[in-house]
């Protein structure tokens, strides 16, 4: 089976077993839900119909979400849950979009714990 014969039965276990990117994840809501829940006992909620608005993603994210990962062992957390999903998903390259506002809230401003952080979960 190819691929994309894999994409048009959407059978998503033939689907996991192809390499594949993931060039724009938002690893606060791209991690394994399974992985944060074994972790921690906190259940997230998945979102069972399409959101329409980024107002509508933000209201679920609040109220899902919240602040329970605003920590630096919380954004670790959240990190390591993305590596989890991208492994089980079949995908080999991965770019997890951390940004500025992260980087000095999280990872005071050093750039190396940062690259570390992702790191220990790249060789772990």
């Amino acid at each position: 089976m190819t691929f994309i014969e894999a994409l048009n039965s959407q059978d998503l276990e033939k689907i996991r077993k192809f390499p594949k990117a993931d060039l724009h994840n938002h690893f606060v809501l791209g991690g394994s839900r399974e992985y944060i829940f074994n972790k921690t006992g906190y259940k997230i909620k998945s979102i069972t119909t399409p959101l329409k608005s980024m107002g509508e993603m933000d209201s679920w994210s609040s109220k899902y979400i919240g602040n329970h990962f605003n920590s630096p062992e919380g954004r670790k957390l959240l990190i390591e849950a993305t590596f989890a999903q991208a492994k089980f998903d079949g995908v080999t390259v991965l770019e997890i979009g951390e940004d500025v506002w992260g980087l000095g809230e999280f990872f005071d401003n050093d750039i190396e714990k940062m690259i570390f952080c992702f790191q220990e979960q790249m060789l772990g």
